[in-house]
């Protein structure tokens, strides 16, 4: 193709050549003159102020964070809390006011701790995204010059070294032992050599040397490259842009309330047809018997259900963030209950997302002595370019000068200070020269060391015997496939020959709390995948050394020749994918989703966001990319795998804990306005006053139910599989218990009713009353469905709450005002057996079931 030659190539519409993805395999030349630039002089001034009008700045757009009236849009308009707002403006209607603005009312707490609670978390997470706006040094005019990073346009020469950021997508043009930390756009922990030879057209960015990525760090040399791509153009801006119009799914909990608004409605439909019925039989008026149908539908409706959700999710939330998760959207935490299938990212998530010194190693084997070690990582520090030029601030994060000074200290030998003006010469590794090398005055000799690509540095070595170097050749080879990356030193002193010293192993530590977390997820049947853009023999001996299976590990590359079919069958039986690109850890996603497994996706690149945002639970680093912590429902601050798995422990717990809550809540209101509807068959015309109804829902209902929240985790509740995505939170079975429990309570509460000759307050007091404990009993006796109170920790909160209900319903007939309220009646020593017989007999029954056959049981 021949260079196209504008009469001003600074004025000349850029991008003839197809855009970045075909900038990577055209000549410099070709390149600088599609672009209207000049390789080395870069832009004019000019030219760059209207590039910078036309294209816009070099930003990658945020995702639109949603602002306080929409997220109160969102929680006032989930179905449960529709339904209230329904049954509260019916019974105004209907001349209840009193009754509908309570129901109204408390919609305020239910619609504000959502609200709240995801409103202060993104405010946490725009805190945490703050941070000093980046620079970048761009070559104009012919001179050198530094400017916000945003400012930077297509067409610009970008000089960077080591330490730097890069601001856009560069196609290098000039480097000098330059290599990049690029784990957070490929996954790749170890750091990258840069190359100038043209890639070819159409190669993934993972494997791309001819380009410097946006993001991106570079770790050690330096280097110019012309910007290609810029803002939403980069690698990284697309990524971000691939995320829009994803939706995120309901979560467990949100479609189990869903359910019970359906059960909720077939419910009231059924009550007005029975008391229009029983109504019609009495001989009763349409009219009032259609208002008496619809004022017990409205009852029928518990105000409570939403408030326990919002109020345990809330207070779980602020226990996560004392434990380094800050919660983005609450329905997470109870989804995390349920996750079943982990798709890990490698680096950062398992590992340290620090290059690391992992061994010093001999044919004869590892180098344990402490002294040797240490004399050994010291010359291997100073054979680095990058230890003799990197001045106060230390070697570049992620480079091996870097490794090598963490490994000193924790050697415990004192990196020597090493004086710029004894550096003879050093030469940073390159293309022709894979290996870093330095010559410097030591204890009045030269000393010569080289450290780089095992092969390379051995062939400096030619006077090595040939069993010697066989030796070398066979450790080089044996350590190859243990992942990781090897490097070389050799040594001469003066004009004597070149020697091998030792090969150091580099790796990215595994993080200390792994091994136990991912043993806790083995047990609780949760299976983990690793998925990597690292080298498959690195991932997988990290995953090994995790204590995870590796059995079947593949690449990104057979992964696309899969099907979605295969890939739904296979699925369960991978262990790791390496080698992956951003759309193989989607599939993975989809494919999870696809076969009913509850996937929590973990990450901290940008090559993370789209499948984050696909997951069930998205769980990002806090130190990753502001793309990652968009795309997040959770992330976790100190990007621990432990601390995951902790939130995964809180989130069984949770969803206990509010199942625990939801079937006293319906117990509830079965025993409720079952004892209505029995006692209004049988001739009762206000069985219970509207204060009394009132008083048990909204006081004793969510005050007892509140206290679930500090509700322990059950013994082996990390011991058992998550339960499945299509079973329901309240079974066919369960809810039949529930209606047994609730049932056994208006029963026996209608027959002190109708068998009490004290009067009709009286009747209807002791009848309430035994409504009352027995409801304050089941809280308590319902802390387990499985198993006996006596193998469970003390709840001393709900304990208090329970003892509460029961020394307030006694002392209300004793405080005049509230006795003509409520219209009570002192309770003699006989009405108290009564009452004692009736809320304990259900304990009692349910203790024995559990102890003795350990089924599900509601007392």
């Amino acid at each position: 193709m021949a260079d196209p030659s504008p009469s001003d190539p600074h004025s000349a519409a850029p991008g003839r050549l197809g855009g970045p993805s075909a900038a990577i395999a055209y000549a410099i030349s070709s390149l600088a003159a599609d672009l209207g630039t000049d390789a080395v002089h870069g832009l004019t001034t000019d030219a760059a102020r209207r590039r910078l009008d036309a294209e816009g700045r070099n930003e990658v757009e945020p995702p639109p964070r949603p602002t306080l009236p929409k997220l109160i849009l969102e929680a006032a308009t989930e179905p449960f809390v529709l339904l209230l707002l329904l049954a509260g403006l019916a019974a105004i209607a209907l001349g209840e006011v009193r009754d509908g603005l309570l129901v109204l009312a408390g919609l305020v707490p239910i619609v504000g701790a959502d609200v709240v609670t995801e409103y202060r978390a993104e405010r946490a997470l725009a805190e945490l995204h703050a941070a000093a706006a980046p620079t970048a040094i761009v070559r104009r005019d012919n001179r050198a010059i530094e400017l916000p990073a945003a400012d930077v346009v297509r067409g610009d020469v970008v000089l960077v070294r080591a330490g730097d950021i890069v601001p856009a997508d560069l196609r290098l043009t000039a480097a000098v032992g330059l290599a990049f930390d690029r784990s957070l756009l490929t996954g790749e922990s170890m750091p990258e050599a840069a190359a100038l030879v043209p890639d070819p057209e159409g190669v993934p960015p993972a494997e791309q040397r001819s380009v410097a990525f946006a993001g991106t760090s570079v770790v050690r040399g330096s280097g110019e490259g012309i910007t290609i791509a810029t803002g939403p153009r980069t690698a990284l801006g697309r990524i971000a842009g691939g995320m829009a119009g994803s939706e995120s799914r309901r979560s467990p909990l949100q479609r189990e309330l869903d359910r019970l608004v359906r059960i909720l409605l077939v419910v009231a439909l059924g009550l007005i047809a029975i008391t229009i019925g029983a109504g019609v039989v009495r001989g009763q008026p349409a009219g009032a018997n259609l208002l008496a149908g619809i004022s017990a539908a409205i009852a029928a409706i518990p105000e409570e259900p939403p408030i326990l959700l919002a109020v345990i999710l809330g207070l779980g939330a602020h226990r996560l963030l004392r434990r380094n998760v800050l919660v983005r959207r609450l329905s997470a935490e109870e989804t995390l209950g349920a996750v079943d299938l982990i798709l890990t990212d490698k680096t950062g998530t398992l590992t340290q997302n620090r290059l690391g010194l992992a061994a010093v190693l001999r044919p004869g084997g590892e180098v344990s002595d402490p002294v040797e070690r240490g004399r050994i990582i010291a010359m291997a520090f100073r054979a680095e370019d990058d230890a003799w030029r990197s001045g106060r601030i230390g070697p570049p994060r992620g480079s091996f000068a870097r490794a090598l000074h963490v490994a000193l200290g924790e050697a415990n030998t004192a990196a020597e200070t090493l004086d710029p003006a004894d550096l003879v010469e050093s030469r940073p590794p390159d293309d022709s020269r894979p290996f870093a090398s330095t010559s410097a005055r030591r204890d009045d000799r030269t000393e010569h060391l080289a450290l780089g690509a095992p092969e390379a540095v051995l062939a400096r070595c030619p006077e090595l015997g040939t069993e010697e170097r066989e030796g070398w050749q066979a450790l080089i080879e044996g350590q190859a496939t243990r992942g990781g990356r090897l490097l070389l030193l050799a040594r001469a002193v003066d004009d004597t020959p070149w020697r091998p010293v030792a090969i150091l192993a580099f790796a990215d530590p595994l993080r200390d709390d792994v091994r136990a977390a991912l043993d806790t997820t083995r047990a609780a049947g949760i299976h983990t995948i690793v998925v990597t853009g690292d080298h498959p023999a690195t991932a997988t001996a990290i995953a090994a050394d995790a204590g995870l299976a590796t059995q079947r590990v593949i690449t990104g590359a057979e992964l696309a020749t899969w099907d979605d079919a295969r890939l739904d069958g296979e699925l369960v039986t991978l262990d790791v994918v390496a080698r992956a690109l951003p759309e193989d850890k989607l599939r993975l996603v989809d494919a999870g989703r696809r076969i009913d497994r509850t996937v929590a996706v973990t990450g901290d690149g940008v090559n993370d966001a789209p499948a984050l945002q696909r997951g069930d639970v998205a769980v990002a680093m806090g130190s990753g990319s502001a793309v990652a912590k968009g795309a997040s429902d959770l992330v976790l601050n100190d990007d621990s795998f432990a601390t995951l798995v902790f939130a995964i422990r809180d989130g069984r717990r949770i969803v206990a804990n509010v199942q625990k809550g939801l079937v006293f809540l319906i117990s509830t209101h079965v025993a409720l306005l079952g004892f209505i509807l029995i006692a209004t068959l049988v001739g009762f015309g206000q069985p219970l006053l509207p204060i009394q109804i009132l008083w048990l829902e909204l006081f004793i209902d969510v005050s007892t139910s509140v206290a679930f929240e500090r509700e322990a985790e059950e013994p082996g509740a990390m011991a058992v599989k998550p339960r499945p995505r299509r079973v329901p939170l309240l079974t066919t079975s369960l809810l039949l218990r529930i209606a047994l429990a609730g049932g056994f309570s208006a029963a026996a509460a209608v027959v002190l009713l109708v068998a009490h000759d004290g009067g009709a307050d009286h009747a209807r007091w002791l009848a309430y009353t035994s409504l009352v404990v027995a409801q304050a009993v089941r809280a308590y006796a319902n802390r387990s469905l499985t198993r006996p109170l006596a193998h469970l920790a003390t709840n001393r909160f709900l304990l208090a709450a329970c003892v509460a209900v029961v020394v307030i319903q006694a002392a209300i007939p004793a405080i005049p005002a509230l006795a003509s309220i409520f219209r009570a009646t002192p309770l003699d020593a006989l009405d108290w057996l009564l009452v004692a017989a009736i809320a304990f007999a259900p304990l009692i029954l349910a203790e024995s079931i559990r102890r003795r056959t350990g089924r599900v049981w509601v007392a």
